[in-house]
């Protein structure tokens, strides 16, 4: 042991090594054609309803805060049934505006008409969900190694050793755990079904597509697109992730955008997202 740190704790570092070479030998890194299908709202459309729903989700889990009497903030200070209703109440908030958004539907079935680019198409829907797999196989081990290296960095220059757990609703599972009950159990269905597609039709199918079809941002390569997109999400996980959580989030994000715009299904990165939280659940309540 060497200052608090095992030798044998640094064993992501490598395989993360080995998934950033995997990585640059696929071929179209730079993701020159699109596979999706033509959007017909307008990119300040797009960024108008991102930010309406993040709005509307926040609202009415500030109208539950209040109805309930309950001013905890730290998510750390919470009980299941608490943190239950605050996610479904910013679910609800979120989709709400999405469906009432005139049109969106119509818009929607009308994008999958015609693909931006008439030689690329969209995978098939099995196609995006093996694709989501192997990107989480190939993300993983180097989320898992930015993990190790910014715990290393900061217990360097700080002294301080991160806690095992970076999420705070990971925390409060663990702590949970022995004795599981229906709100701990819809917890876990939130986090596995639920939180994947509301956040990946948000940041993905929103968001990125968005500021990828912004004048100021459009070019030859999305992955512009990809990394502000991925700056916006890691930040907006800053209330219930310490830094290394928020490094790790930055980098998984990049492999969210990049196998939607790789399959042009936003199942893939729901894949992706959904595996991804069942892999921490696992390690957590294992």
């Amino acid at each position: 042991m060497v200052s608090g740190l095992l030798w044998g704790d640094l064993w992501p570092i490598p395989l993360g090594i080995l998934s950033i070479i995997i990585f640059l030998c696929l071929p179209d890194l730079r993701l020159r054609r699109a596979r999706l299908k033509r959007w017909r709202w307008s990119p300040n459309a797009g960024l108008i309803l991102f930010a309406v729903s993040l709005l509307a989700g926040l609202m009415a889990t500030q109208i539950i805060i209040s109805l309930s009497g309950s001013g905890a903030a730290d998510i750390g200070s919470l009980n299941l049934r608490e943190l239950v209703i605050r996610m479904l109440a910013n679910y609800v908030g979120e989709v709400v505006v999405l469906l009432l958004v005139p049109g969106l539907v119509w818009g929607l079935l009308m994008a999958r008409q015609a693909p931006e680019d008439p030689e690329l198409v969209p995978r098939s829907w099995w196609q995006a969900v093996l694709s989501g797999i192997g990107s989480l196989a190939l993300f993983l081990p180097l989320v898992m190694a930015v993990g190790v290296v910014v715990g290393i960095f900061v217990y360097f220059f700080s002294g301080q050793q991160l806690p095992e757990i970076a999420h705070g609703t990971l925390n409060l599972l663990a702590e949970a755990s022995a004795e599981a009950d229906a709100w701990f159990i819809t917890v876990i269905i939130l986090i596995l079904l639920v939180t994947p597609v509301i956040e990946e039709v948000l940041y993905r199918g929103l968001l990125q597509e968005a500021i990828r079809r912004c004048m100021l941002t459009t070019g030859d390569s999305p992955w512009l697109a990809i990394i502000i997109t991925s700056i916006i999400f890691a930040l907006m996980h800053g209330a219930v992730v310490d830094l290394r959580g928020l490094i790790a989030l930055f980098v998984l994000s990049l492999g969210f955008g990049w196998i939607y715009l790789k399959t042009g299904r936003l199942m893939a990165s729901i894949v992706m997202h959904a595996g991804f939280n069942g892999v921490n659940l696992l390690q957590v309540l294992a």
